[in-house]
């Protein structure tokens, strides 16, 4: 009877760990244990896209979008359209950025509660750079306060082009009518990046400011905002 060799066993299968899992772990633990801000844009992108895509290797997606938008800012405030055209980049990150912006954007809102405009200037900059900054077009908003200067509301009132912006003092004055306000800040952005005021600009605010003044509605100030500045009519300079 021969002798029967049995059969060589099985290699077993074990599953490899992607090179980029160690990545994540390390950011994890930085972001745990140091915080934010010990992550640069591009980590902090990584991250985001990794809830959104849990089984890619992100970091090349996060380049990308970095060299289309420039920066995390960039990045969140981006068109969907604009977001769908970069390699990678599923409906689950797009809703993911979109999620982040909007939540960015309820809690850099003022408190219309609890604090006067001179307590809570800060968060009216944040929040004004935050949805303004970013954008190809002007902006109108609108900031309305009662009379002991504590904010009523906060309007996105008006949309221009890209480097004009037409202010009607007829619509902001029945605004602030309806809401009995007490005075009004006037917020708009340059996209060019420039925050110096324009002729017009200067014309405007002061067809503002007197169409107010006839029915006692102040105009508390005029803010300019640009990538890294902000112009103050108020104060006649630049403020941050």
């Amino acid at each position: 009877m021969k002798n029967v060799q049995p059969a060589p066993a099985s290699p077993v299968n074990t599953p490899t760990i992607p090179d980029y899992f160690g990545h994540r772990a390390r950011m994890r633990e930085k972001l745990l244990s140091k915080g934010a801000d010990s992550l640069s844009d591009a980590e902090l992108l990584e991250m985001i896209l990794m809830t959104a895509l849990p089984r890619r290797d992100v970091k090349p997606i996060a380049k990308q979008l970095l060299r289309q938008f420039m920066t995390l800012s960039g990045v969140i405030h981006a068109d969907p359209y604009a977001l769908e055209q970069i390699k990678g980049v599923k409906e689950s990150v797009i809703t993911l950025l979109k999620l982040i912006e909007g939540t960015c954007r309820v809690l850099l809102k003022p408190d219309n509660e609890n604090k006067t405009v001179l307590s809570g200037w800060n968060q009216i900059i944040d929040y004004c750079r935050f949805n303004l900054s970013h954008q190809t077009q002007e902006h109108l908003y609108l900031i309305y306060l009662d009379k002991t200067m504590r904010i009523i509301t906060v309007d996105d009132f008006q949309k221009g082009s890209d480097d004009k912006l037409p202010i009607f003092p007829k619509e902001i004055l029945k605004r602030a009518l309806n809401i009995n306000a007490f005075s009004v800040i006037m917020v708009h952005n340059h996209p060019s990046g420039n925050a110096q005021p324009s002729s017009n600009d200067l014309i405007q605010t002061e067809n503002v400011r007197s169409y107010l003044m006839h029915t006692g509605i102040q105009s508390y100030d005029h803010l300019i905002i640009s990538n890294q500045k902000i112009y103050s009519f108020n104060n006649k300079s630049f403020i941050g």
